[in-house]
This record gives C-alpha cells, structure tokens and sequence, in this order.
C-alpha cells in the first residue's frame, strides 16, 4: 500500500504537478483527518458493521476475513467486537474503563489496522501533524490552456490557463535505528476534497473510499488494509444511527475481563532494551549489489515477545532478503509493559549488515557510478562545459498512422539555464529551465510521442529517482561490443527480459551508454563523434518488437551563439520537476 503515495503521481504524470500553499499544510490535514473520523467528540451515536475479505482471490487461503462491528455512544462509551478464524475480541469502554473478552493470545496485526481505520484513518493525529509540518507537499492538478498567441521568438505570449486541483499528497519518512544505523521508512497522506483517501505510517495503513456522508462526517464505505502482508478489504454493510440503550450494550455482565491486550507503537530504541541475547550468523555472500548497507522492516511483538508479524523489508541489496527476515523473525524480547501488563507492539527493526562476493565473481562499480559516467561521456548537458545548440530529426509514425517528420532543439547555457523542444506537425513540448524556475509546455496529439523523443535523447535516469539495490550487474555483449549490463526488474528462467518489468543498460568499457531497454522499446546509440570531449551519438534508432519504430539523427551540434534569455521563461507554464527519471 506505501507504493502507491508514488504510484498515484506517475500514472497521473501526464499532468503538472503545482504546489499551492492557499492555507497551511497542517491545518488542512487536520480537517481532512477530522472530516473521515467517526469516534470523536460531536459524532452521532452509530452502530456501524463491516465485511472483511482479501482485496484478491489469490489471497482467498491467507485466513484474513472476518467481521467488525461497533456499537459507539462517546468516546469513554463503546462497545466493538471483532471476529477472524483464528482470533476474536469484545472489547467495552464504559465511563472511560475497559473489558475485554478475547479468544486466542494474538490481535493479527491486519485485523486491528482494519478494525481501526473504519472509524479513525489516522490513529494518532498529533504525531501525524507533526510529521506533516516538515513533510513533503505535492498537489496534483490539471491544467487547461484555452487559448496561446505566440511571440516571434516562440515565447508564450498571453494566454489563459485554468488549474483544477485533484489531489494533495503529503509524504514524510520515519527513520529506524538500532542505535548506531538508520534507515527510513515512507509515510504519508492522500487528501481529497472529501477528506483522506489514504493513510499509512508506523501502525497504519489504510485506503479509503465510496466516501458517503454520515451527519457531516465522510465516511469510508470501502477500506482496504495491508497491515504487514496480503491486503485486506473491509465493506460497511451497515452505518446507522445508534438508539439502544447504553445500558443495555455496556454491560458486560458478572464475567470478569481479561487481561487487557493493547497494542502500542513503540520506538525501536525502547523495545531492544528488552532484546535477549541470541547467536548471530554471518551474512550470506552476494554477487550483486552493493556489500554494506542497512535494511529495515516493520514488525509485530507478541505478549511474549515473539515476532508475530513483519511488513516489506527495505534493504540496500535485495539478496539479502530472505536471510534477514530469518534473522528477526529469530529474535526474542522480553515482554514489552503497558500499564504494568504485556502487550503487543508495533515498532521496527533496523540492523547493517557487511558481506563479501562469492570465489571467482567479478565485482563491479557500483550502478550509480556507472550512470553518472555514462551521462558525463554522452550528453554534452551533463559534461557541463561549452554552451550548445544541438538540433536533430527524427521521423516515425503518428497517432494518424502516417510517417512524420519532426524536429528536436537543445539549447544549453549552464546547468540553470537550458531549453528544449520537440515539434512534430501541430504537436510540441517545451521544457525550460532558467535560474531556480522551470517551466513545461505540452500541446497537440503527438504530446506523448514527443516526450518519448525527449527521453530517448537523454535516457539515462536520475540518480534522485532510483534505488541503488534495484539494480544488478554483469558482463554482456551488445552488437558485437564487450559491454557493462545494469539492469533491474524480473528476467524469465532463460534470460528473456519480461517486456513490462525489466529495464537495462549497456554501457561499453569506456562508459559510453550503447543500447537501453525500457517499456518494450530497445534504443540503440551509434555514430559517435566528439564535442568537447563528450562522444555525441549522431543517430539513435528506437525498436518495438525489433522492428524500427523511430529515428533520431543529430543534424547540427556546435557552440552556442548570441540566445535571447526570453526563449527560457515561458510565463504562466511554470513546473516542478518530480515524479520522473528525467534529468531535464
């Protein structure tokens, strides 16, 4: 569920994303979080009941089903039952004290996450909010530009644009450490205009949706929770007012509770204070990826002190995966007090780890060395040196399933200060950058074209949009040249890439980038010529299926002239880049 606080904005790259700072940031997520909650102050009394199943049918043999159901008056005054195959729970709050009745001696981790976010998307709001006033903003929007008149110069002159705000994200990272490493964890918020759509952090995580209103308040008719594994669906069949008596629902009768089973989101710093000594095996070798590094994981400890529960596991190299998760699920706590009672908690464990290559494998650079190199012998933008102008070419066929012919133009001055267009037919897009500003400009049919054109001639990733341990390395050979592979993402048992989940890189011996592999589309760089000392491709031919999709020749590369610092500043266009692996 954390992907998708990134996801959200890739799939919707197509659109700028605008920042606004119309009201503050944490006041705005307190009334969105209020707006979705129903246990609070002021609420109606409810009775409110949910259906839980996995999100998937692949997930039907996972156990994770069951039933909620709240019988709610105040906050000190409630009544919830909560039912799956291997645990169930009443749980009373009268006058602020509580009694429990539970069968069996673990609350699964994904059942309290749903059972919560039904009523409460956001468990702790004041931590959140604080975690939110230094966290990362991005408004998603849409913009539509009714009319444009050009100037002589291609500069937007006049024009007017409407912006329709769809959806605010808000992301922070909540940092782990054993004392001595640390490693982060993403967290976040989406905000609607109907309040959260999603939630996630240290104990939470949660989609909301089919928002309906109950007394003011926008309800979650449909929730869904990952809760450290398969995820879980949980459907309200019922939210309506509560008019029985308290009396009759709050009293639970001559049983006495049971121990009361809490579970409490505790810092990683406090629980290995309680961590019992164990021995501790060496890491296994690695022939990929980096051989130091820190990986974390969210975890559940049970009343004894097991782990119960463990979310993803973030790691610097992936290899490592399997033996990590061995080695925590191996380790014992002392029971972690509540109130004087044990209890369950929510908490992460972050530890490093140091290994070797195995006997006879070759280690490598790591990826991003071999990236920046790359970008540095190939693209004159990258060696930061002699302002340019390149033009080139291209031609391919059109959303009309005609051959066209378009045109590319890269203007650079310095790294702050550089503009490049794509024009085919009636269709362009602009991107400029001047000083701290940049700005875009995308018109016509062919945007998508285009911008594919814009990526092909500057196709190496940004260092700020991957993860190091993504990427594995090896010695190939492409068109008959030795070459470096880098490469991430899933290969069938007799090497073949799967088109939709694999991307490579081939850079030869001395760095330049040969051939990339991305989408389905294989581009391949040749005729290399220098300009100052950067090796240029003159031509970059594009293949779908091995058939050629696209050709892009560079027709004229020489030093910069006299250019009108208006060609940068495409006013009413500005843009901030994110949610792409583009450099520019």
């Amino acid at each position: 569920m954390r992907q998708r606080l990134i996801a959200a904005c890739i799939v919707a790259a197509m659109l700028p994303c605008i920042s606004t700072k119309a009201e503050d940031i944490t006041t705005r997520v307190k009334k969105a979080v209020e707006r979705n909650t129903l246990d609070q102050p002021g609420t109606k009394p409810f009775h409110l009941k949910a259906i839980l199943s996995p999100s998937f049918e692949r997930d039907n043999s996972s156990g994770r089903s069951g039933e909620v159901e709240i019988w709610w008056f105040s906050p000190d005054n409630w009544r919830r039952e909560v039912r799956s195959p291997e645990f169930h729970q009443i749980e009373i709050v009268h006058d602020g004290k509580v009694w429990q009745k539970n069968e069996g001696d673990y609350f699964p981790e994904w059942l309290r996450e749903t059972a919560v976010a039904l009523v409460k998307p956001v468990p702790d709001l004041d931590k959140t909010l604080r975690y939110v006033k230094t966290g990362e903003e991005k408004n998603l929007g849409g913009t539509h530009v009714s009319w444009v008149e050009m100037g002589t110069d291609g500069t937007v002159k006049t024009g007017e644009e409407k912006h329709q705000l769809v959806e605010t994200h808000v992301s922070w990272v909540v940092m782990g450490t054993d004392g001595t490493v640390s490693k982060g964890i993403g967290a976040g918020l989406d905000l609607a205009p109907n309040g959260v759509t999603f939630a996630s952090g240290i104990g939470y995580d949660a989609g909301l949706s089919e928002l309906t209103d109950f007394h003011g308040r926008y309800i979650a008719r449909k929730v869904t929770s990952g809760g450290g594994g398969a995820e879980v669906t949980a459907r309200v069949t019922s939210l309506e007012d509560l008019n029985e008596s308290p009396s009759r629902l709050l009293d639970p009768g001559p049983n006495p509770s049971d121990p009361i089973l809490e579970t409490a989101v505790v810092d990683e710093i406090a629980v290995r204070k309680n961590l019992l000594p164990q021995e501790v095996s060496g890491w296994p070798t690695l022939e990929q990826g980096p051989l130091e590094g820190v990986l974390l994981a969210e975890v559940v400890i049970d009343r004894e002190g097991k782990i119960r529960d463990m979310g993803s596991l973030l790691s610097d190299n992936p290899g490592l995966s399997d033996a990590a998760r061995d080695r925590i699920r191996r380790m014992r706590f002392k029971p972690y007090l509540v109130n004087g009672l044990p209890a369950q908690v929510v908490t992460t464990i972050t530890m490093p780890f140091k290994t070797s290559r195995p006997a006879g494998v070759e280690s490598f650079e790591s990826a991003r060395t071999y990236f920046e190199h790359g970008r540095k012998a190939d693209f004159p933008a990258a060696a930061s040196k002699q302002p340019y102008i390149l033009q080139a070419e291209f031609k391919t066929r059109g959303s009309s399933g005609a051959v066209e012919t378009g045109t590319y133009t890269d203007t650079w001055l310095s790294d702050s200060q550089w503009r490049r267009e794509a024009v085919v037919g009636n269709s362009r897009v602009i991107r400029t950058r001047n000083g701290e500003k940049r700005y875009v400009v995308t018109e016509g049919p062919e945007v998508p074209l285009l911008r594919l054109v814009l990526i092909n001639m500057e196709p190496i990733p940004a260092i700020d949009t991957f993860v190091e341990s993504d990427w594995r390395i090896k010695r190939d050979v492409v068109g008959g040249v030795a070459a470096i592979r880098v490469a991430r993402g899933y290969e069938n048992p007799d090497g073949t890439p799967d088109p939709k989940q694999f991307n490579a890189y081939w850079f030869d011996n001395s760095g330049r980038l040969l051939q990339t592999f991305s989408n389905g589309l294989e581009v391949r760089l040749q005729d290399f010529q220098s300009f100052n000392d950067v090796s240029v491709p003159r031509r970059i031919d594009v293949l779908n299926g091995g058939k050629l999709g696209m050709q892009m020749s560079v027709t004229s590369l020489e030093p910069a002239g006299t250019v009108s610092p208006a060609i940068f500043v495409l006013k009413g266009h500005e843009w901030v880049r994110q949610f792409t692996a583009e450099v520019r």
